[in-house]
């Protein structure tokens, strides 16, 4: 018996009894983590005979969808794969949330891990290490609301179910209807605007957001939703102030980041840009998951500081955001565009050159190429390089445009040029004019 819930209590028979039917799917990574969750589950009145068990995502899929478990327990990270799609999947499978739940399972319980729990709406974060206290802890906690729900609870799980079947009419009708039932319904009002959005009635969802807001302004997916929707109307002011709100509530999702950097320089809250600056100038060694939200946000205050001739700190932003880059090719356009605004490219070829490039994606080393166009003087080395990457299908328009301006300065056989520009404007038709006007310089030169 648990030291933390006495299955004889009285007051923990509307948890025995609510649990005597649900069925459960562990997905861990660990046979003994899965048995120690598993008995850990039948002290809160699971059967045995109700437990599932899977150890890969491929297996897990298919018994949410077969077997249909109402509740999951499951690794953030089962066999080096995110299970953050099973949530999808579960969701779909059973979206009536009354009766259904999902549970995530992360190393620690940090910042970063709760801001996706509930970007998410997820009903628990389950920190390691694992012991039973913890995870019954978090699963009562998870299923409060769920135990005796009011007709307006049932009546926006009702909607919920409408809108995840694509009856977005029906849906609409019965999130009106619970508005009836429950004065402080900030809930419905938020599905509301959410449905509105997805039929593009852009002034009715910020409506029905806002209404929610003065329901309750702390209510996260409220503020997620409108932060975004505003900044889509390019709304910046109130964008800001509603994301600054949802700060002062909850941690802040690393994909965010960049957005909010974004508002921050848009907004001239310089302060924030260099808290954001300090912030991350302390981060060494972040989480995988962390590093190109990172890498993007860094890339943004190194423009940022490029623009209002900020030399130093501009190149240290911008050295971490490569760094933290993993060669994603997006934000390395934006890193160079960079450096070569502050006029040092060559920090940028060292970058590379102390840099396994052969870990990284292809698309990043077309950047490295027209970085070492920029800065080698060697002809011969800059085009052998060229070459050699084509051979191995690495390739882009600029790196073509690198090389036959590089042949043509070396004055290469007129065929070599030819055949160069016929192959970049087979693989780039759209841009055949710019390199027949490389063609065109010969006879000029």
């Amino acid at each position: 018996m648990s030291l933390y819930f006495d299955p004889k209590d009285k007051k923990n028979k509307i948890y025995i009894d609510y649990f005597e039917n649900k069925s459960w799917l562990v997905i861990e990574n660990s046979t003994s983590a899965r048995s120690s969750i598993k008995k850990t589950l039948t002290q809160i009145g699971a059967k045995t005979a109700n437990l599932l068990e899977a150890d890969n995502i491929t297996e897990a899929e298919n018994l949410i969808t077969t077997q249909k478990p109402h509740y999951i327990i499951a690794n953030k990270m089962i066999q080096g794969t995110s299970s953050l799609d099973l949530f999808e999947v579960h969701i779909k499978t059973l979206p009536n949330r009354l009766k259904a739940g999902f549970f995530i399972i992360t190393e620690a319980n940090s910042l970063a891990e709760v801001a996706w729990a509930l970007d998410y709406e997820m009903d628990g974060i389950i920190s390691m290490p694992l012991n039973g206290a913890i995870i019954i802890q978090s699963i009562i906690k998870g299923v409060q609301r769920k135990l005796e729900p009011t007709a307006y609870l049932k009546k926006i799980e009702d909607g919920r179910t409408s809108y995840l079947s694509g009856e977005l009419d029906k849906a609409i009708e019965q999130f009106k209807s619970s508005l009836l039932l429950e004065k402080n319904a900030f809930e419905a009002m938020t599905f509301l605007g959410q449905i509105y959005t997805e039929q593009n009635l852009l002034p009715e969802a910020i409506e029905a957001f806002e209404k929610s807001l003065l329901l309750n302004s702390s209510y996260f997916k409220t503020l997620n939703l409108l932060g975004l929707l505003y900044y889509q109307q390019k709304d910046y002011k109130k964008s800001y102030d509603i994301n600054l709100l949802m700060a002062e509530h909850y941690p802040t999702a690393p994909e965010r980041i960049p957005e909010l950097i974004r508002l921050s320089i848009i907004n001239k809250k310089y302060e924030d840009i260099s808290n954001y600056y300090k912030i991350f100038q302390t981060i060494k060694s972040p989480a995988p998951t962390m590093q190109n939200s990172l890498s993007a946000g860094l890339a943004i205050l190194g423009k940022y500081f490029s623009t209002i001739n900020d030399t130093e700190r501009g190149i240290e932003a911008l050295k971490s955001a490569f760094a933290f880059s993993n060669g994603k090719y997006e934000i390395l356009k934006s890193i160079v565009h960079s450096f070569e605004s502050l006029n040092r490219t060559d920090v940028l070829l060292e970058l590379f050159e102390n840099t396994d490039l052969s870990l990284w994606p292809k698309e990043g080393q077309s950047i490295y190429f027209h970085t070492l166009h920029l800065n080698s003087s060697d002809d011969q080395k800059v085009i052998q390089e060229g070459e050699k990457l084509l051979k191995s299908n690495i390739r882009d328009p600029q790196m073509y445009r690198d090389i036959i301006s590089r042949s043509i300065k070396m004055k290469r056989k007129t065929g070599y040029i030819e055949n160069m520009v016929l192959e970049a404007q087979k693989h780039y038709p759209e841009q055949a004019s710019e390199f027949d006007a490389l063609l065109n310089s010969i006879s000029k030169a």
